[in-house]
């Protein structure tokens, strides 16, 4: 089986530097496409076996389509700060806002904003944001409005999941999580105390921990 991890928003494959990874995995650079469709593809272009795909965030959301593509392909699924609802009016009215003072050049501004939720890791964060850059930026703020309800997706599916949540994520809540446990019949569900939104950075340990076999195996 193939460990595929898939990383946030502005978020490259150094979000996983001090995560243990599996033997046989592939890292994806960043999140690209010009839909969820085309994300997904790429996240398994040129793979044939089992897929263990683990979605950090925006990379959820391309497990999700992997998910809903695949499903034969699919053996286990972990989703780390994930949310399997489709946007709110708040969260549309403020991506249209990054992107529009993104093609205006504030860019900048703009990442350090959002790198401001990870806290002590927010140095870390912008610098994968000015390495994945504004054009991969607005290519993700496009993934994001176009993300559907996935609970249905979870609902179908029978395999492993784990589902890893900070007790402090502000961005996405542990409810969602709890939400999610509730729709899997094979879930191992764990919410981290102390740690925030950005779990590679704040807990990798217990990142690393849950990629190995997960608690019902």
């Amino acid at each position: 089986m193939t460990t595929v991890l898939l990383p946030g928003t502005l978020c490259d494959d150094s979000l996983w530097e001090g995560v243990a990874r599996p033997q046989d995995s592939r890292v994806l650079p960043s999140i690209r496409g010009a839909t969820l469709a085309d994300a997904a593809a790429d996240a398994v272009s040129g793979l044939s076996d089992a897929l263990h795909v683990v979605g950090f965030s925006l990379g959820a959301l391309v497990a999700f389509e992997v998910l809903r593509r695949w499903p034969e392909r699919v053996g286990r699924v972990t989703l780390i700060s994930a949310n399997p609802l489709a946007p709110t009016s708040a969260q549309l009215d403020a991506w249209a806002g990054q992107q529009r003072a993104t093609e205006a050049g504030g860019f900048a501004e703009v990442a350090r904003q959002v790198a401001g939720a990870a806290g002590v890791h927010a140095p870390a964060v912008l610098g994968m944001a000015r390495r994945v850059g504004a054009a991969t930026f607005l290519e993700q703020l496009a993934l994001l409005r176009s993300r559907p309800d996935s609970r249905p997706t979870l609902a179908a599916y029978t395999g492993p999941l784990t589902l890893l949540v900070g007790a402090d994520d502000a961005v996405t809540p542990p409810a969602l999580s709890l939400a999610m446990a509730a729709l899997a019949p094979q879930t191992d569900l764990r919410v981290l105390p102390g740690a925030a939104h950005y779990l590679p950075l704040d807990a990798p340990w217990a990142v690393s921990d849950a990629l190995r076999e997960p608690l019902y195996a």
